[in-house]
């Protein structure tokens, strides 16, 4: 497979069932320090900003291209 193809996999499909949240960037050792006291493993996974939609980039900064969509169970 392409790593396109296992990237879109990878985004939209499956059940997944982790704790997904949002802190501020000035709260990463708090954060930090709360998973290792809880013996929660945590992967910072993305960045939210002040703009509409999902953009998607690879370990370089690159923009991904992504034309897919998650199930919606209230479509």
């Amino acid at each position: 497979q392409s790593i396109a193809i296992q990237n879109q996999f990878a985004a939209s499909g499956g059940d997944d069932y982790e704790l997904v949240f949002t802190a501020p960037p000035q709260q990463s050792a708090a954060v930090m320090e709360a998973a290792r006291a809880s013996q929660t493993p945590v992967t910072r996974i993305g960045t939210v900003r002040a703009a509409q939609g999902l953009q998607v980039v690879d370990a370089h900064g690159q923009v991904l291209a992504h034309r897919f969509k998650s199930f919606d169970h209230f479509a």
